[in-house]
């Protein structure tokens, strides 16, 4: 008969090979099987991102470039790091062996830094002079490689986009070719020159962007998106070429203001408000001469009391409308999670005609009130625009989709009728340039339209120092131009959730406390430094030769006692201001560290109670 401490024995050994059998069942069987506990899916592909990876017909190889010795002197770059191969490895698990990974570090002086260098990484310098080299580099079985220069942690909510939209570019290397038109500097400007716009900058990493000069007589060739933001006003001919653009490609971005605030700040003459003239009986336009203020949306602005004393002050002029007030239907919207700023805009007044359907993607509040644009153009200050102000008591459409066929408003080819030979030749050859003409769309058009120049402007959502976006204007637009011109399943990766998480409870407590704690405070502050000030005021008499007299010196001791009292008390008012967060730390600790042991010790004591007693009764 076998003993029981030999039947423990061999139990424990089976029960370790079944657990390294299963292990190795799994990694043999279940190599893609992953399960992600991060509260926003950091780690789980979307389902697009899946779409894009697992279409792929060629192979991908994905290089991590990292220098990884000098990455682990900053933690932020080093936690990045992890937070990219990990991202990488779920992509590969995804692919079913189409995306292969490789990671290099580069030695300083080396053939292989040359080689990255050469492939497009940037490196950054380091205190210590070196380079950091932390980027990827995507190749294909063309020998076509594209790379993403620098994996700035800062960049974290788009990581998995750039990821995926390399993938998707080795796939299909052709960029869409996005045509600008527009009478604003920013947007006349190439994306690679100083003082070009934010969203050019950003959209030079996935298009191919060619500017119009506001005197064209054709647009790019190959053109695939025309966005235009505050266009100037058109021609027959310019209307004429754009008519049929969007009756061919029916693929347009379109920004028109009837307050543009860049415009005025401009100051060369570019009016202020903007319209598509005829091209409006196209699209069921109608233009408008107001502006929209909302008081609910309203954006802080600095309002000078006078004195020297400043405040802060909504802005109902310039509204941001939360994600709560966007289309949760369309794949533009649908993903935002911060609010999309805008400037004194307009209101999108539709009609459209027949075939074509119309999706609001942007809405205001029902408190919104329509502002005369002549009252709008004077930069009122929002008193004024608050006298002025009456709900409207309707939602205003401040962006919004229109999809369908479109009717040319030109019932004929537009033929040249210029006196002068040589002109009218020179129409000839752009007509001879120009597709045939179309009276109605083939396919069906989607066409984007904004009532706001000013969301498109660096200045209401770009971070002045940082250059980071603190709304998310960017990612609407560019969402925008990734569906009328890119790869639609890129769209929902724009806005995910950054690894690096704010703690909310804590910041909100702190919060608290420096609000309750804030006046107090600055009281014993100024208190500290009038007593400061005279101790200072009466050592430096004493310091200059005069002597002190009886009452100086205990004047001089009386303020010395007070300034210690003072400090007493900050340290306490400082040690109030943490004693929420330090509570909510142990309290964290105590979850975290104390309370598995205990309850995984608890059931170990019941476990053992319970064996106790089935032994005593079946004695």
């Amino acid at each position: 008969m076998m003993r029981r401490s030999h039947y423990a024995i061999l139990a424990s050994l089976a029960v370790l090979l079944i657990f390294a059998g299963l292990n190795l069942a799994s990694w043999r069987w279940l190599p893609g099987a992953r399960a992600d506990f991060t509260a926003n899916g950091l780690y789980t592909l979307s389902t697009s991102a899946k779409r894009v990876v697992q279409r792929l017909i060629e192979p991908v190889e994905l290089e991590f470039v990292y220098s990884g010795e000098l990455g682990a002197g900053f933690p932020a770059i080093r936690a990045h790091a992890d937070r990219v191969r990990q991202l990488m490895a779920e992509i590969a698990a995804q692919s079913d062996g189409k995306v292969t990974l490789r990671e290099t570090e580069p030695e300083p002086f080396s053939d292989e830094e040359d080689r990255v260098v050469a492939a497009g990484l940037s490196p950054t310098p380091t205190p210590g002079g070196e380079p950091l080299y932390f980027g990827v580099i995507g190749h294909n079985t063309s020998a076509d490689h594209i790379a993403i220069p620098f994996l700035a942690p800062e960049r974290d909510a788009l990581l998995e986009y750039e990821l995926v939209r390399l993938i998707s570019q080795l796939d299909d290397p052709s960029p869409p070719k996005v045509a600008v038109l527009s009478s604003l500097l920013p947007f006349q400007l190439h994306p690679s020159e100083e003082g070009s716009a934010f969203i050019l900058r950003e959209g030079a990493r996935a298009y191919e962007i060619e500017m119009v000069a506001e005197d064209f007589r054709a647009l790019p060739a190959g053109t695939d998106v025309l966005l235009m933001v505050h266009p100037p006003e058109l021609d027959d001919w310019q209307s004429y070429v754009i008519d049929q653009f969007l009756v061919h490609e029916g693929a347009a971005l379109i920004a028109i203001d009837p307050v543009s605030r860049a415009a005025l700040v401009q100051q060369d003459g570019t009016s202020p408000s903007s319209s598509l003239g005829r091209l409006n009986a196209m699209l069921g336009l109608t233009d408008d001469t107001e502006a929209v203020a909302d008081i609910s949306l309203a954006l802080p602005v600095t309002v000078d009391l006078g004195a020297g004393r400043t405040t802060q002050v909504g802005q109902p002029l310039f509204p941001a409308p939360p994600p709560a007030l966007t289309s949760r239907d369309d794949v533009i919207t649908a993903d935002l999670s911060r609010p999309i700023n805008f400037g004194a805009p307009g209101r999108l007044v539709l009609n459209p005609p027949a075939g074509v359907t119309v999706e609001p993607l942007v809405s205001t509040t029902a408190d919104a009130a329509l502002i005369p644009a002549q009252l709008a153009m004077t930069d009122p200050a929002p008193r004024v625009v608050m006298e002025q102000y009456q709900p409207s008591g309707v939602q205003q459409v401040l962006a919004a989709r229109l999809s369908g066929k479109l009717r040319s408003t030109f019932a004929a080819p537009l033929i040249p009728q210029d006196v002068d030979p040589v002109l009218a030749e020179l129409r000839r050859q752009e007509m001879a340039r120009m597709p045939p003409y179309l009276s109605e769309s083939e396919g069906e058009a989607q066409i984007i339209l904004v009532a706001d120049s000013d969301v498109f402007d660096d200045s209401y959502y770009v971070h002045p120092q940082s250059r980071t976006p603190l709304a998310d204007n960017a990612a609407f637009i560019l969402n925008a131009l990734d569906n009328l011109g890119g790869d639609p399943a890129l769209t929902e990766l724009r806005s995910r959730a950054p690894a690096a998480r704010p703690m909310a409870k804590v910041d909100g407590l702190r919060e608290a406390a420096r609000t309750r704690l804030f006046a107090e405070q600055k009281r014993l502050e100024d208190l500290l430094k009038e007593a400061e000030g005279r101790i200072e005021l009466l050592e430096a008499q004493r310091a200059g030769g005069s002597a002190s007299t009886e009452e100086e010196l205990e004047e001089m001791g009386r303020y010395r006692v007070e300034a210690a009292d003072i400090r007493s008390q900050l340290r306490g008012v400082e040690r109030e201001f943490r004693s929420d967060i330090d509570a909510l730390e142990g309290q964290l600790v105590f979850l975290n560290v104390w309370l598995p042991p205990m309850i995984v010790g608890l059931i170990g004591v019941l476990v053992f109670v319970w064996r106790g007693r089935r032994r005593g009764g079946a004695a």
